[in-house]
């Protein structure tokens, strides 16, 4: 990582890999979490994503915290220390907490260390979607762009990536207060399948609602057809949560018909997957700015 200018630094609510981090030239911070109590550390690796969704189908409960400003300082004390500056990308602010924190902690680390540059960036996404921002900063980076255009780039194009959402598993939707007991116990019973999305801000909202998995992936391929730009000169994103078989169809199915460069898979890790349960797949792209 050396060779770079500015330290591109993110949390693991960005589900990509340790290893695509590694490859990308970014510093990942690894979120804790707990399972029935018991403190955890998102390891970001294939062993430990099969491991969290294998306690989770086992029935255990998964609880997530915001990193909080002690945590960040520590994180970014060393880099502060030899000078080098840095850009974070952030878990978005309207699904976590992190987002000011980190805010805050870059604030007092520039008061104790003059000079140093710390430019926090809100994702206003979440998995794999703020995922695809760290990418493209990386791929500015390597371009040669410097700190601050990277993060005026990253914010300006913040709100075009679309991010579509779809569970046939209403479990973890009514826990987390997205769908009531009644919704989800009728939807169960009579296989309505929700497809969510992004807002503006980053919430996360029940979009559309179908009945049955074909349905879902039809109404999931015309959306991205309708929202999607220039698809040829893009990557697709898909993320899943221990799903990879239904991952892989619906990545076939919507290129199929919207014809993205190429596709990028990977997996929903345990800070975002704590939330919506194992079987939900998302699929990120380029399109027209978020409503």
């Amino acid at each position: 990582m050396s060779e770079y200018s500015y330290q591109i630094t993110a949390d693991s609510g960005c589900d990509l890999s340790l290893e695509k981090c590694v490859e990308l030239g970014v510093l990942p911070y690894k979120m804790p979490f707990t399972m029935d109590g018991e403190p955890m550390t998102d390891g970001m690796t294939e062993e430990s994503f099969r491991e969290f969704y294998g306690l989770m189908r086992a029935g255990g409960i998964a609880r997530t915290s915001q990193i909080n400003p002690g945590e960040f300082l520590e994180f970014w004390r060393p880099l502060a220390e030899a000078g080098r500056d840095v850009l974070h990308i952030s878990l978005g602010a309207a699904i976590s907490g992190s987002w000011e924190n980190a805010c805050s902690a870059a604030k007092m680390l520039m008061e104790d260390f003059p000079g140093w540059k710390c430019r926090v960036v809100d994702s206003t996404s979440a998995s794999a979607g703020f995922g695809l921002m760290v990418m493209n900063a990386a791929a500015n980076r390597d371009a040669g762009m410097d700190l601050e255009a990277n993060a005026a780039e990253i914010e300006r194009t913040q709100h075009k990536v679309q991010a579509i959402f779809t569970t046939n598993d209403l479990t973890y939707l009514y826990r987390g207060g997205r769908v009531s007991r009644t919704s989800a116990a009728f939807g169960t019973v009579l296989k309505i399948v929700p497809i969510m999305h992004l807002d503006y801000a980053g919430h996360l909202e029940v979009w559309q609602k179908v009945r049955g998995d074909k349905a879902a992936l039809r109404k999931m391929v015309q959306d991205v057809r309708e929202l999607a730009i220039e698809p040829e000169k893009q990557t697709l994103v898909i993320s899943e949560a221990d799903c990879p078989e239904k991952a892989r169809e619906y990545g076939e199915a919507i290129n199929a018909e919207c014809h993205f460069r190429d596709i990028f898979y990977t997996h929903i890790g345990p800070i975002i997957g704590a939330h919506t349960g194992p079987g939900l797949v998302a699929v990120f792209f380029s399109g027209k700015t978020r409503e």
